[in-house]
């Protein structure tokens, strides 16, 4: 069966392309000139990063260490008689008084004793007043006057007893503080000493730190303390400052006793385990940089900076580091430049790992883009199946 016409013209075409390329090939290679291929340079793919400002501040040097909060005042309130819990007047978290009524006792034995105790006393003092009238006319015996005034005193105090023990079926603060807990309920028989309520004064609360006697001479009563209780995102700071130092340094540890008053309470408690900071010196008016920024090389440190004149290179610096506060670090000074380290200065803060001096880099902004979407979660999900933002160090 013959080939069809439009197949062999085809085929006819097909080599003469192959013939032209074949030709062109053995022309270069046998005469080097213009038509010869060139080798294709490498393109140094710019890497992701995030850039942050270098700012002036007030940064201080902090001697850390972990304590317990306390209260100064803390108390076991007791019954001080026997009787049964008739009614409950405060509960756990209350506030009282010195002196407010916190229970009351069943009181009807003793109001009897008591009202007994007060006519006898009553009748034994009008016995004395005629003791007394009879003696002054001499017409009763040095010997009968002592024992009707002995009488009518001892009379007395059984009723001054009896109203003591009356007045103690009502059970009260016995210093101003706040409710911790509750002991008994309505109904409970009580003795004496019989504990019913624990009450503390938790306004201020206290914090015994141990610190190295060579930091003490830092140190001074008034002086402010940073305190942070909880962890993550439900961590609380609070003020406090230094109550007492204490004379003598403790000889097992090396240590002296700081003890701390933490005045704003609002949402600390007794108890809670919390971490200290105290400032022991401070630089007021120096160059602070995001810790975030450094990246460490044995024991030396450096940044990455925005070269001034192409910002799509960074320079490395490397860096002296003084005080460390948070996530904020002191740069002290910073290595011979031709341009100085200063204020305003765009440093690398996110990505600093993935780079090397003179690296190319793509600043990334902080703002989320049109290309990225939000979660219900609150996140950002981007719609370019996460191939934004390569290279950024994690």
């Amino acid at each position: 069966m013959g080939i069809p016409f439009r197949w062999g013209i085809w085929t006819l075409g097909l080599c003469l392309v192959t013939a032209s390329g074949c030709g062109g090939e053995s022309d270069a290679g046998g005469g080097g000139g213009a038509g010869a291929t060139q080798a294709v340079q490498p393109v140094e793919e710019a890497i992701a990063v995030k850039v942050g400002p270098v700012e002036r501040d007030s940064l201080s040097a902090l001697y850390s260490t972990s304590a317990t909060l306390r209260a100064d005042k803390r108390a076991t309130v007791t019954a001080r008689t026997q009787g049964v819990i008739r009614r409950l007047l405060v509960e756990e978290g209350d506030w009282v008084e010195e002196g407010q009524p916190m229970a009351v006792l069943e009181d009807r034995e003793q109001r009897i004793a008591f009202e007994q105790a007060e006519a006898n006393a009553e009748t034994q003092g009008r016995e004395f007043e005629r003791s007394e009238a009879l003696h002054a006319q001499e017409l009763l015996s040095e010997e009968q006057y002592e024992m009707a005034r002995r009488e009518a005193v001892d009379a007395r105090h059984v009723a001054d007893l009896a109203e003591l023990t009356l007045s103690r079926t009502v059970i009260r603060a016995t210093f101003s503080g706040r409710v911790l807990a509750r002991q008994l309920d309505v109904g409970a028989t009580v003795t004496d000493g019989t504990a019913v309520y624990d009450i503390a004064d938790l306004d201020p609360l206290y914090a015994d730190v141990q610190v190295p006697e060579r930091h003490v001479a830092q140190l001074a009563t008034g002086q402010t303390v940073r305190l942070t209780t909880g962890s993550n995102g439900d961590s609380l700071e609070a003020r406090a400052r230094i109550e007492r130092i204490a004379p003598a340094v403790d000889p097992t540890t090396g240590t002296v006793k700081v003890t701390v008053a933490v005045k704003e309470t609002d949402g600390l408690r007794s108890g809670s385990f919390v971490r200290v900071g105290i400032v022991t010196d401070t630089h007021d008016d120096t160059l602070v940089v995001p810790r975030s920024a450094l990246v460490a090389e044995g024991r030396r440190w450096h940044l990455f900076r925005l070269k001034q004149d192409d910002e799509r290179r960074v320079e490395l610096i490397e860096v002296t580091l003084g005080f460390e506060e948070g996530d904020r670090v002191e740069i002290l000074e910073a290595a011979k430049l031709e341009r100085p380290f200063r204020e305003g200065d765009r440093v690398v803060t996110t990505g600093a790992s993935s780079l090397s001096d003179a690296s190319i880099v793509q600043v990334l902004s902080d703002e989320p883009t049109r290309e990225s979407e939000q979660l219900p979660d609150g996140t950002e999900q981007s719609r370019n199946d996460g191939h934004e933002g390569q290279g950024v160090a994690a």
